[in-house]
């Protein structure tokens, strides 16, 4: 039996409409995920759970100290990175340098011509800095150039720079993540909280090489030394130190047998404070009426001069501006707690400061 013409109706528009919402349902359903490297947003790095780019994905817009859940398990990753940087892989946690690598092209690890980076990563490093500091160097401090031993028995003043007693001067630096490094080795974390650092020889008269620090409320903090390269619990010297923008530990500048501070105001003058040997200081004398503000950096580096006194060195400006080099220049101590007129070692541009 034919159907009637009501019923043929009936059924066009049933399947009329069955096909609108099929094909509406097709056109709300969401877009399949891209697969493997395409899932990639571009300007950053992505690395992945398993070979050829597959498995979980975590996108990496920053270095990344620690990585939690992702510790041991990226097998392959892309580098989307603006500009031409490397990725650095780091087995261990911190960005510790020991056994760090870098890639710049994307890779499968256990293709690649590090396998040994398969599932092994604890820490990442990303951006120009990561480029230029992964591998040999890292974000620790560098001596280049050969160490020679001081003299035995070392004087006082030799000894100034010297945090862990094996005859050579040491370099105390922190980097972006606040991170404190001595030579080599991670002293501590969150150093960040600290406006400003001065390593300051001996201040509390045990023979030893300490640490001055000032925090974010204005707090001056002396962080004593062990002798092995890092430091005991803290002791606070004093509050209203945000005055100050610059920390110099110069050694003993007025010859009394004890370490001293020298600090830079935000109005540019300098000022000595004399150690007591315990870790504090004495009243405060004037030693630069003003204009300091003008120099970038500030350090002191012991006895520069060779005549047994400590000196101050600075980052100065140059008489004239050439491509914004800046002066080397080292203010010879008196002994008395003053300086002399300036010295210039040399010239040097601003992205080689050495201090």
């Amino acid at each position: 039996m034919r159907p009637s013409p009501s019923a043929r109706l009936l059924r066009g528009a049933l399947t009329a409409g069955l096909a609108l919402g099929l094909s509406a349902t097709a056109l709300s359903s969401p877009a399949r995920a891209a697969d493997g490297a395409a899932r990639c947003p571009q300007g950053v790095v992505c690395v992945f759970s398993q070979p050829l780019y597959q498995g979980d994905m975590l996108v990496v817009r920053s270095p990344m100290l620690s990585l939690g859940s992702w510790d041991n398990r990226i097998r392959s990753f892309v580098n989307n990175q603006s500009g031409v940087d490397a990725v650095c892989f780091y087995p261990e946690p911190g960005l510790d340098p020991e056994g760090s690598l870098f890639l710049y092209n994307s890779a499968s690890f256990d293709e690649s011509q590090y396998p040994g980076l398969d599932k092994t990563v604890s820490s990442v490093d990303i951006g120009p800095e990561a480029d230029d500091s992964c591998g040999f160097e890292s974000r620790y401090p560098m001596v280049y150039g050969d160490l020679r031993s001081r003299p035995a028995p070392l004087p006082a003043t030799g000894a100034f720079g010297d945090i862990n007693h094996d005859g050579y001067a040491d370099v105390l630096a922190r980097n972006r993540f606040g991170q404190l490094w001595s030579t080599r080795r991670q002293v501590g974390g969150g150093w960040n909280s600290m406006r400003d650092l001065a390593a300051a020889g001996d201040l509390t008269g045990d023979g030893k090489g300490d640490l001055l620090a000032t925090d974010t409320a204005g707090v001056l903090w002396t962080y004593p030394g062990n002798g092995r390269g890092w430091f005991g619990s803290r002791v606070k010297v004093g509050g209203g130190w945000q005055v100050m923008n610059e920390l110099v530990g110069a050694g003993d500048m007025n010859s009394d047998k004890r370490a001293d501070l020298i600090a830079r105001d935000t109005a540019g003058k300098l000022w000595l404070y004399p150690g007591d040997g315990k870790g504090r200081f004495g009243a405060r004398k004037l030693i630069g009426t003003g204009g300091w503000n003008g120099h970038a950096e500030l350090m002191g580096l012991g006895d520069v001069t060779g005549d047994g006194l400590p000196d101050l060195v600075a980052h100065a400006p140059a008489t004239y501006d050439w491509e914004g080099h800046r002066y080397l220049r080292v203010y010879p101590g008196t002994g008395d707690g003053r300086l002399r007129a300036p010295v210039e070692l040399g010239q040097l541009r601003p992205s080689s400061f050495v201090f």
